[in-house]
């Protein structure tokens, strides 16, 4: 069964098991991260995991539940940064290969607008005969977004998480904790 900071958790079942439920969230704990004061930017190294953060940043690694929690990172497989191998992996798995995914246009992106179009829009508003009177937008400047290009600028935006001041790490998990104890 589980230990600690977790043992009173409502359990729930969960894909045919029983599982403490880690969604439980409280207005108390909202509150203590809306404070921009309580926080502190880092940025993960290749191959850094959340236990690893942890250990670095707050001398041990059972404290990787806030380093997750304080990014709002529900999903760690899509929501953590990959490591280069595992970036490299998922070029391979998803586009073939990594020169493939270097090819692949997922998107246009103008900086002039601050958005992106995908590629059938592009494609049509290119056209000389497409014409939209609700756009006044110059045909002009738009740039292919690849699969690579999109894939790594995002990984690198994933490396920049904020980390709770250890200095708040007591009062956080005594909220956490009364939280968590009923």
């Amino acid at each position: 069964m589980s230990k600690g900071l977790f043992k009173n958790l409502p359990i729930i079942e969960y894909n045919g098991k029983l599982a403490r439920n880690l969604m439980v969230s409280s207005k108390v704990v909202d509150d203590a991260f809306n404070n921009p004061n309580a926080f502190l930017k880092y940025t993960v190294e290749d191959d850094e995991s959340p236990e690893e953060v942890a250990f670095n940043f707050y001398g041990s690694v059972f404290f990787s539940w806030l380093v997750l929690m304080s990014n709002k990172i529900l999903d760690v497989y899509n929501e953590w940064p990959k490591s280069y191998k595992q970036l490299t992996n998922f070029y391979i798995q998803k586009y073939g290969s990594v020169p493939a995914a270097k090819e692949t246009i997922l998107h246009y992106s103008n900086p002039k607008y601050g958005f992106t179009i995908n590629q059938d829009t592009f494609s049509r508003y290119s056209n000389s005969d497409f014409v939209d009177a609700t756009i006044s937008i110059d045909r002009t400047g738009w740039n292919p977004v690849t699969a690579f290009e999109y894939h790594e600028e995002r990984n690198d935006n994933l490396r920049n998480i904020d980390l709770i001041d250890p200095s708040f790490i007591d009062q956080v998990q005594e909220e956490v904790e009364r939280l968590f104890n009923g």
